[in-house]
């Protein structure tokens, strides 16, 4: 039972958040930018999120769950302001 506790916790988390942002993940990695997009969203939404891996489409995604819409939107403003990129 062990190999599949990721998924029964991915679809939990599914249901308990329902909001999410998917961040395209490049073949190198998220690197730095993985730690300074966590203590972001801990520092600004505190520790009600999620994030799990995701292949949609044939690209690998890491995808952010929320519970609501306004945590959501938040985060998706910080990232598109370059807040959350690295040297930034």
């Amino acid at each position: 039972m062990g190999r599949y506790k990721s998924v029964l916790m991915a679809k939990k988390d599914a249901r308990e958040f329902p909001y999410r942002v998917a961040l395209p993940i490049p073949p190198t990695g998220h690197g730095k930018r993985l730690d300074i997009i966590a203590a972001w969203i801990n520092t600004n939404i505190g520790p009600d999120w999620r994030m799990h891996s995701h292949l949609e489409r044939g690209e690998h995604m890491a995808l952010y769950m929320f519970r609501t819409e306004q945590l959501a939107s938040h985060y998706r403003q910080a990232l598109s302001s370059g807040e959350l990129d690295v040297g930034t």
